[in-house]
């Protein structure tokens, strides 16, 4: 079963002053954890892939950087 957490931040300098946003996704899919970084209006992102050795493995890597992310201002926009 798929997880997924999508977490939204205003933009730093002057893309934030215009009211657009930073996007930072989580999906974990199986052992998996897929990380999806970027601006909020743009397709193309970063990302970052790393395989655990167990679900819940990955479970707990997604907690640890959903914490992360909110303790530097970023809030849960939606997570399925």
């Amino acid at each position: 079963m798929d997880r997924k957490w999508c977490l939204l931040k205003a933009s730093d300098g002057g893309r934030g002053d215009q009211g657009k946003k930073k996007v930072y996704e989580v999906v974990v899919t199986d052992n998996v954890l897929r990380c999806e970084w970027g601006m909020a209006e743009k397709l193309s992102r970063q990302s970052s892939t790393k395989v655990f050795m167990t679900s819940q493995s990955a479970v707990w890597a997604a907690h640890e950087k959903v914490s992360a992310k909110l303790g530097r201002g970023y809030t849960i926009a939606y997570a399925v």
